[in-house]
């Protein structure tokens, strides 16, 4: 999710016919759904997230990014007590769990920290120094995405969240982890052959927004990881370059039937106003008509192409988790504050009438 600002401003293109509030579709062809990141470090912040979550989607999904159990995966111990509680969540009753578990770091620039007594911990030797191909790396990989589908039962299963980030930090570390990829893709589908499972594709980088992409065939590198992927499954969030177009065209998408394989949104999210970023010294602009054009268009896409779900990350606008993070990560931080389809004091948004208008109608994949 952490994309690079770049500088120009690309041609207006068209977009598809919108929705309208009083036209809504009469079937919808893909799961909705949500993480469930909280509006606030408070129970009632969690609850908020959790609740909006349930309420207004299909489908949640729960995604492993603080590291993984090294240690304890490769020796086949049990899991700290952390770990053991976030393999316990459960969606309702006829919601769908999409899992996603990721052997990089956040930056996507090398192995996942250490999960612990609590995640994003120091990684202790030798994973501090180990390779992503390392026979310990693969074999402990694989055991913890194994022990953590035996745990929760995911309906989709992602072994890989931007992978296609460290090809544009590291073209070396790319290679090998195409190598741990293929290997972990194997085995999990030995094991649940039904399964589907796969890696995610950050937009920004695939089409060369970011500029640390721009010299990487990106193209031809995620083509070749794809023979080892049920899905392609996209991350995006449009505010996060200016390189952009505004309005978003309507073939902006085009790229990902390219695969013939189903396509989902593994996250998704447009800033609803603008956000100045004081360490990067840049503001990323965006309003409530653009969030909810975006929406509109994203939506009408997924059901033309009949994706097989669309995952919003934030519910809730997160200012004032936001305000208790030190600098500059809560700069960071304030990339998707403004994200939600409901402000902080749970006001909806104009998009979220987009949302609720594709929610309601009846699922026909």
């Amino acid at each position: 999710m952490f994309y690079y600002i770049v500088s120009s401003l690309l041609l207006l293109g068209t977009i598809l016919p919108s929705l309208s509030a009083g036209d809504p579709p009469q079937t919808r062809p893909f799961h909705m759904g949500f993480t469930r990141w909280p509006a606030d470090f408070t129970l009632e912040g969690m609850i908020t997230a959790e609740k909006f979550a349930h309420d207004h989607g299909d489908i949640v999904s729960v995604m492993f990014i603080g590291g993984v159990p090294w240690s304890e995966a490769l020796a086949g111990q049990p899991f700290s007590q952390d770990v053991q509680n976030n393999f316990k969540y459960r969606p309702p009753q006829g919601r769908k769990l999409f899992l996603s578990i990721s052997p990089l770091n956040m930056d996507r620039k090398a192995l996942a920290p250490y999960w612990g007594s609590k995640d994003n911990l120091p990684l202790p030797k030798p994973w501090n120094t180990a390779k992503l191909d390392d026979p310990d790396v693969k074999k402990a990989y694989l055991q913890f995405v194994l022990r953590a589908v035996e745990a929760m039962k995911p309906d989709y299963l992602a072994i890989g969240i931007e992978n296609n980030v460290l090809l544009s930090n590291d073209a070396r570390k790319w290679a090998q982890l195409k190598t741990l990829h293929a290997e972990t893709y194997a085995a999990v589908k030995e094991k649940h052959p039904a399964l589907p499972v796969f890696f995610t594709t950050e937009v920004m980088h695939y089409k060369k927004l970011a500029t640390e992409a721009r010299k990487t065939d990106q193209v031809k590198e995620v083509a070749e990881m794809m023979q080892h992927s049920d899905y392609f499954a996209m991350s995006f969030y449009p505010h996060m370059s200016y390189d952009v177009p505004k309005p978003l065209p309507a073939n902006f998408f085009d790229f990902a039937r390219d695969y013939k394989k189903p396509i989902a949104v593994s996250e998704t999210g447009m800033t609803s106003r603008d956000v100045e970023l004081k360490s990067f010294k840049v503001t990323l602009r965006g309003s409530e008509a653009e969030q909810k054009q975006y929406l509109d268009l994203l939506l009408s896409i997924a059901s033309r192409d009949h994706y097989q779900f669309v995952v919003q990350f934030a519910t809730t606008d997160f200012e004032k988790l936001c305000e208790k993070l030190p600098a500059p990560v809560n700069d960071m931080a304030r990339i998707w504050c403004f994200t939600g389809m409901q402000t902080s004091d749970k006001k909806p948004k104009p998009a979220l009438q987009v949302w609720e208008n594709y929610f309601k109608a009846r699922y026909n994949p």
